[in-house]
């Protein structure tokens, strides 16, 4: 399990090595998946408001105030709380280190649409420069 302050996404592959993690807020289930892990920060830099924008905080205050640490299967979820996931992960800065004499570039996340039924607290589906992936987050309980 993640301590506060950390996020972190687990980009799928095959690595033979596999991570578990704890998610779904007061249900507590734990999940796993096969690929390599990437810190990420929970803060990002805002230019246009000149300050910085805890993602970290955003996602634990998304759920708690959608979900009160019980998020529902997905198919309950509204159109309105998939694009407000969508927008918090679009916030989550990642950086991108090509191969070869390309330099390395800071993007962002994007919340897996193909995968997004899978979404739930501290477990998000989301696609990486390097694939798809699982954000993972400290997880209510």
């Amino acid at each position: 399990m993640l301590r506060a302050g950390s996020l972190a996404v687990i980009v799928l592959a095959p690595t033979g090595v596999t991570y578990e993690h704890q998610c779904e807020g007061l249900m507590t289930s734990t999940r796993t998946a096969e690929g390599f892990l990437v810190p990420v920060p929970s803060n990002d830099y805002d230019p246009e408001a000149n300050e910085a924008f805890d993602t970290e905080g955003a996602l634990l205050g998304f759920f708690h105030k959608e979900f009160r640490g019980n998020p529902p299967p997905f198919e309950e979820w509204r159109r309105s709380q998939v694009e407000g996931l969508a927008r918090i992960v679009s916030r989550v800065p990642f950086w991108s280190t090509p191969a070869g004499s390309t330099p390395a570039e800071l993007l962002h996340l994007t919340l897996d649409l193909d995968r997004v039924t899978e979404a739930t607290e501290a477990w998000v589906p989301v696609k990486t420069p390097y694939g798809p992936g699982i954000l993972v987050f400290q997880n209510c309980d």
